[in-house]
């Protein structure tokens, strides 16, 4: 089995899982910032703590099933921990799993309250399913739980936004509505040949179509954002939430158009490099 197989070549796998876990910074919205949670219960390195950093180096390379392969290893030598358990409900809602998500989120944060990771992941859920009363009001919780940490208290202004646009009078919520919603362009500014390809391929195998790529002329862009026009900001919050890596701040903007048909524009930036 591949997964096994990556296990006997941990040194170098471990050092990368390390860099991984060392940007586990707080990040914007629709990027999923994993808590990991370090706890060692066997011997020869193949612990629960191992199969979880290994879990997560597949997961950023975009070989999903092996990312979820390697959580159930790890979720299955230490079934209470918080790491590998949260990271496979990040993993299910990225692959629009959003119930089955929602259901493992509860489930941690009622058996860890005062982690407020778990909090924050789970009202981004509900914000994607289009509860927004249920989102603001756990995503307040772990603002309160976090300090008002930059992660939670922008998903907390994006999930208020999104009940300002709802309080809309009808006749502008129907005329944003009746909008189909653009395509997915996905522009190289950083300069690395091919980046803008691979990340169409990291975001197609989520169900993500994209129909355009580009380059931004002089390739100076420093951070990735996602622009949007009207009636796509669902689809670019989805985007940010599919390229959005670890410690990466990811910044949607609204737009009035973006020209040739499309509804969503990412810009990749240097930190995507």
């Amino acid at each position: 089995m591949k997964l096994l197989s990556a296990i006997t070549r941990l040194p170098g796998l471990w050092m990368l899982a390390c860099l991984l876990q060392g940007c586990a910074a707080p990040l914007a919205p629709a990027a999923w910032n994993i808590q990991a949670v370090q706890r060692i219960n066997n011997s020869a390195g193949q612990n629960a703590a191992t199969y979880f950093e290994l879990g997560k180096f597949y997961q950023e390379r975009g070989q999903l099933q092996l990312a979820a392969e390697a959580y159930a290893v790890s979720i299955a030598l230490d079934p209470r921990q918080l790491g590998a358990r949260n990271a496979q409900a990040v993993l299910d809602a990225r692959l629009g799993r959003l119930e089955q998500a929602a259901s493992a989120l509860r489930e941690l944060v009622s058996e860890y309250p005062q982690a407020a990771q778990p909090m924050n992941n789970l009202g981004y859920v509900y914000y994607l399913q289009g509860e927004l009363a249920q989102a603001s009001s756990m995503l307040e919780q772990a603002v309160a739980r976090d300090g008002g940490r930059q992660l939670a208290r922008n998903n907390l202004q994006l999930v208020q936004a999104a009940q300002v646009d709802a309080a809309a009078p009808a006749a502008v919520s129907v005329a944003v509505a009746l909008q189909a919603p653009g395509n997915i362009e996905i522009i190289n500014g950083n300069g690395i040949r091919g980046m803008a390809a691979q990340v169409r391929l990291r975001v197609q195998v989520q169900g993500i179509v994209v129909s355009r790529l580009g380059n931004l002329p002089g390739f100076r862009h420093a951070r990735s954002q996602i622009l949007y026009a009207p009636g796509n900001e669902r689809q670019a919050s989805a985007l940010r939430l599919a390229v959005a890596q670890p410690g990466q701040a990811m910044k949607l903007v609204p737009v009035d158009s973006l020209g040739r048909g499309a509804g969503v524009r990412l810009i990749l930036g240097r930190d995507q490099a």
